[in-house]
């Protein structure tokens, strides 16, 4: 039986729970998942493919992440090239510029730049309250929220650039839409919303997640970010993560085409749907 790489980190060398279903899914396809920590040497011709599910602490060192892809000789999906324009979130804004998809009011903050008050970083967004984040991290790492008159203290760990988006009240009092496409193909989403007093809409810091059905505009935006990816006609998988903001309507806030949770379980047939678009997109 052929076998399929699923992509992990060392720290969970197995598959996550919401990849279980992929096992099942590919073994209907003849197919055997072998879950492989990235960074681990892989033979050549020892898979048919290389899927990148879940390498959670890419962020951490991106480029020996990217550069372990970059090495593999089997193929990988999503598409190397597709993985290293999106790990680093300055593709919010190429997106926007391209009328791919509306965003909150960003700017960037330099690696030098590290103002020692709030107001200075908030006069860029024109909001009294922002958010601060490294244009390249995952879950909420090192992320942070100022208000006007706050000082914000900076450690070592605060390195290379940072974005400052104005905070988006719909994330608190609506929550998160997580759109999931597989093959190009909506398949099903999420609606993520906070804890009472938090920001973050992740299930690690007490966040809950509602399968729901996103309204017609909703998936619209989503639709039209995804025709704005380099190379977007040949994604395995894709989620589409949006705000719905009263006055300005669906604001995107992320585009996950790395290690997003795809909610499979939350969706009939979704793993089958991904095993059979990620062969598709590999050529198998």
């Amino acid at each position: 039986m052929r076998q399929v790489a699923v992509v992990t980190d060392a720290e969970h060398p197995g598959l996550r729970p919401d990849d279980v279903p992929l096992d099942r899914a590919f073994r209907g396809l003849d197919r055997e998942v072998v879950p492989v920590p990235w960074g681990a040497v892989i033979e050549a011709g020892a898979f048919e493919l290389v899927l990148v599910r879940s390498p959670w602490d890419y962020f951490l060192r991106p480029e020996a992440f990217l550069g372990w892809i970059d090495a593999l000789e089997a193929p990988v999906v999503n598409a190397p090239a597709v993985l290293r324009w999106n790990h680093d979130k300055r593709y919010l804004v190429e997106l926007a510029e391209r009328g791919a998809g509306r965003i909150p009011r960003t700017a960037m903050l330099g690696a030098d730049e590290r103002p020692a008050r709030a107001d200075e970083l908030l006069a860029r967004v024109d909001a009294g309250r922002a958010v601060v984040k490294p244009v390249v991290s995952a879950g909420a790492h090192r992320t942070r929220v100022v208000r006007e008159g706050d000082g914000i203290e900076w450690t070592d760990e605060d390195v290379g650039a940072y974005f400052v988006q104005e905070f988006v009240d719909a994330v608190v009092e609506s929550g998160e839409w997580s759109l999931v496409f597989l093959g190009g193909e909506y398949s099903h989403a999420v609606r993520k919303t906070a804890t009472p007093g938090d920001f973050r809409v992740q299930e690690e810091f007490g966040g809950a997640v509602l399968v729901e059905e996103p309204s017609a505009a909703t998936l619209a935006a989503a639709r039209d970010v995804l025709v704005g990816v380099p190379g977007g006609d040949r994604l395995a998988y894709a989620r589409v993560d949006l705000v719905e903001d009263r006055e300005r309507g669906p604001l995107l806030m992320e585009l996950e085409l790395i290690e997003p949770e795809l909610f499979l379980r939350s969706a009939d047939g979704a793993a089958t749907k991904l095993a059979r678009a990620a062969l598709r997109s590999a050529g198998a």
